[in-house]
């Protein structure tokens, strides 16, 4: 059951990158976003939208000569923004942990897996070598890798990648920490592989953790999700509890990717895109982001609308809402 202590708050978070020729790039737009314990928060949207650079910045890892970041993200209510690199190195793997979207390149080719694992734990838990090890077995066997002994002397190349992206769990889980991002963990996967590694995840983030998932898959967002946020040119353009986003949309934006989605109660076929292309790096015009690819658009778009409650822990950025300010979930039991 979700919590109620937050574990990670981002408040106005704005990150601004400078462009090869000259002028900046706003990848992240004043986000807002609570995570509790035991909670897993979906981030959905389109590639270049900007989930990924939100993650890279709840970890301190955007490392971009000449960014600019505002703004407060908070841990376990400590500001973390501004942090020196050693107390980043600190945190990471010890209060936030990541599962990223490729684990070839997440994890470290010249090294076995048991190297890595006992270095993480030695780093944050200050174990001995034996000790760690048997820790380092321990996570092995929590996510379901079998013959772990033997695993451990096993380099990234000798396993399947099911297999890679349970020991990438396991290294963001093994040192207990309080905040899990998860970045497409399940992209390139099999569908009985991905089936198991979300049930992983969401089993693993049930009691300890709260954490955001990282996906372009609707799908996966309704089935691991407690609740969604949808992002679009960095700016949160809508969020609620799962059920209700997907189900009962107030965005165009989020209409447009629930349309754009193979469903079995339409022709073979048959998919509605949204029109238009996303904005490229550096072409930002002042108002709602979503105006030039909305069909509802006009002149009280050049203005940026507030994120603002539609229904009942249901809010969306919009001047014109696709439905009336209210939902069909309000009296739910």
């Amino acid at each position: 059951m979700t919590g109620t202590e937050t574990v990670l708050a981002i408040e106005d978070l704005t990150v601004d990158l400078p462009l090869s020729g000259g002028g900046r790039f706003r990848a992240l737009d004043r986000v807002n976003l609570q995570v509790r314990r035991g909670e897993i928060l979906g981030l959905v949207g389109e590639s270049g939208s900007g989930k990924s650079m939100l993650s890279l910045a709840v970890l301190g890892l955007t490392g971009i000569a000449g960014e600019r970041i505002t703004g407060r993200i908070a841990l376990l209510g400590e500001d973390v923004l501004g942090l020196s690199p050693s107390a980043w190195r600190r945190l990471r793997g010890s209060a936030v942990g990541m599962v990223f979207q490729d684990p070839m390149t997440g994890l470290n080719p010249v090294r076995s897996i048991g190297s890595l694992l006992v270095e993480s734990v030695r780093r944050h838990q200050r174990l001995d070598r034996a000790t760690s090890k048997t820790v380092a077995l321990d996570a092995l066997r929590s996510v379901g890798i079998p013959s772990p002994e033997a695993r451990m002397k096993a380099y990234p190349h000798q396993l399947s990648g099911g297999l890679r992206q349970r020991v990438m769990i396991a290294l963001a889980l093994i040192n207990r920490p309080s905040v899990i991002i998860a970045d497409e963990p399940t992209t390139a996967l099999d569908a009985t592989i991905q089936a198991q590694i979300l049930d992983l995840l969401r089993a693993r983030l049930a009691d300890r953790a709260g954490g955001i998932l990282i996906t372009h898959d609707l799908g996966v967002a309704a089935e691991v999700c407690q609740r969604l946020a949808v992002i679009y040119q960095g700016t949160i353009v809508e969020q609620g509890q799962t059920a209700e986003v997907l189900a009962w949309p107030y965005h165009p934006y989020t209409q447009g990717l629930l349309d754009a989605a193979p469903r079995f109660d339409r022709p073979r076929g048959r998919l509605v895109p949204i029109p238009g292309q996303p904005p490229q790096p550096g072409d930002r015009r002042e108002g709602c982001p979503f105006r030039s690819r909305c069909a509802h658009a006009d002149e009280a778009c050049a203005a940026l609308p507030v994120l603002a409650e539609v229904a009942p822990d249901h809010l969306a950025r919009c001047w014109h809402p696709l439905r009336a300010a209210t939902s069909p979930f309000e009296d739910a039991v």
